[in-house]
């Protein structure tokens, strides 16, 4: 079975607050999102759900995901403090200020 080519999503604006908004000239698919840090998405149309969704705009751009079932194992991690220095990678003080 052949993959369907994907569907080139077009960019159709940023509004003043950054929200970005996106539609699928192929399905009608169409979402506003607004970036990390402050990540959101807003789906408007949901479009042909099983079509790969791909898009540029300027330097960003959007690929295709892909989807794949967990083992059920958490990640390996050689000093089990992974997903703490995960966190404060990104600016989430987990465990509070260090005495």
């Amino acid at each position: 079975m052949r993959a369907s080519p994907p569907h080139e999503m077009v960019h159709e604006g940023t509004d003043a607050t950054g929200m970005e908004e996106w539609r699928c000239p192929v399905c009608g698919r169409h979402f506003v999102v607004r970036w990390p840090p402050d990540f959101e998405r807003l789906v408007l149309a949901e479009g042909d759900e099983d079509a790969s969704h791909v898009g540029t705009k300027g330097e960003v751009g959007l690929s295709a995901i892909q989807l794949t079932p967990s083992t059920g194992e958490p990640a390996a991690d050689a000093d089990g403090d992974g997903w703490r220095r995960w966190l404060r990678d990104h600016g989430i003080d987990w465990d509070g200020p260090e005495p």
